[in-house]
């Protein structure tokens, strides 16, 4: 009688855990249709022959009640971190690298298959766009 009990609470429990895991999925606030804007998007990367590094990295964290970017472009040395506020609407991003940093002006661009393609538009008149890959940071590898 108790192998019988034993079984029955094992499968009850078993349901339960099913039940649960079941349900935690279907809670879930992101439905697949929206974009994970959240992330590291990078073309940085090093040329040997000139001891150069080159590319942008944009780093996209949530901070609890708006989004946040880490920019780092690099033209020979690394340049300096300037933190951004990210306004994101569907799958377009876009923020504006403050004054302080020598890349002053703005950024717009769209999350496409897990890539960040977009352009840059600088203060001082020039123009740039990047596609960026999703994945580790440049001083992660």
């Amino acid at each position: 009688m108790s192998n019988n009990r034993f079984s029955l609470l094992g499968r009850m429990l078993l349901g339960a855990m099913v039940a649960s895991i079941w349900f935690g999925i279907q809670a879930s606030p992101r439905t697949e249709s929206e974009p994970r804007i959240t992330g590291t998007y990078s073309d940085m990367h090093y040329i040997e022959e000139a001891g150069d590094l080159l590319g942008t990295e944009i780093k996209i964290v949530f901070t609890g009640s708006k989004l946040q970017g880490a920019l780092q472009i690099a033209q020979g040395p690394p340049g300096e971190l300037t933190v951004a506020d990210v306004v994101a609407k569907g799958n377009s991003i876009q923020f504006v690298i403050p004054d302080e940093n020598m890349y002053t002006g703005s950024f717009t661009g769209r999350l496409t298959n897990g890539w960040l393609r977009g352009k840059f538009r600088f203060k001082a008149g020039a123009e740039e766009r990047v596609a960026l890959r999703p994945g580790k940071s440049y001083w992660d590898k």
